[in-house]
């Protein structure tokens, strides 16, 4: 065996060195019989390259999306600021309705106990004896035969 087949066996084995590689593609390169060997290291080579503007591309893209991502979140937050404070007023709009109707709720109530009351003591009923009662209260009765 020569010694560029025995660094080719090294090399698909996988124990050659970075400089043995450099060195074993130097020689199949150089070679000028057309092997297997040499359409695979000048694959490597072509697809080794790295297009021109790659990278700044790559970042501009991941740039754009960081913006965009951002400008998502910004206009989620705005929407649910938005509806917090919708929220907001409309509780204390049905709140101060609803204290409004309780009061006069309570009035009406209130107003309803006094008309009962007079209602009352003005059509009494009549009590077995022919008693008229004009007027009862907690402590005053006035009754007339």
């Amino acid at each position: 065996m020569t010694h560029q087949e025995n660094m080719l066996d090294k090399y698909y084995r996988g124990d050659t060195s970075l400089e043995e590689e450099k060195e074993l593609k130097a020689a199949v390169s150089e070679s000028k019989t057309k092997s297997t060997e040499q359409d695979i290291f000048s694959f490597y080579d072509i697809e080794s390259v790295v297009p021109e503007g790659l990278e700044e591309d790559l970042f501009a893209g991941i740039e754009k999306q960081a913006f965009k991502k951002k400008s998502i979140r910004m206009h989620f937050y705005s929407v649910i600021s938005a509806a917090a404070v919708v929220l907001i007023v409309l509780t204390v709009f049905l709140d101060v309705r609803n204290k409004k109707q309780t009061k006069l709720e309570d009035q009406f109530f209130v107003m309803e106990q006094a008309l009962f009351q007079v209602s009352e003591s003005l059509q009494p009923e009549p009590e077995p004896d022919d008693m008229l009662v004009l007027w009862v209260d907690d402590d005053v009765e006035i009754i007339i035969n």
